[in-house]
């Protein structure tokens, strides 16, 4: 899995929100007395953890994706869509 990224604050936080714990996959549910309550993922009870213990997957990649290499781009398109230009 790649590194997770640290949090600066737990307000970014949302539930259902995909977490990272001690390198384990989970869900945060809810904040309960100072504590997040999370569920790991593939399990089906609850735990109550320090919510400083608690990180971000790595956000994937915000460039946008790209055509298969046997789609046409779009100047291919426009080739074939009007081929007197």
């Amino acid at each position: 899995m790649d590194s997770p990224v640290a949090m600066d604050s737990i307000s970014v936080l949302s539930p259902d929100q995909a977490v990272l714990h001690g390198g384990r996959r989970a869900t945060f549910l809810r904040m309960n007395r100072g504590a997040a309550i999370i569920r790991y993922w593939g399990d089906s009870h609850a735990v109550s953890v320090p919510p400083g213990a608690l990180s971000l997957p790595k956000s994937r990649s915000r460039r946008p994706p790209l055509a298969a290499h046997d789609e046409p781009t779009s100047r291919e398109r426009a080739a074939t869509d009007n081929p007197a230009a």
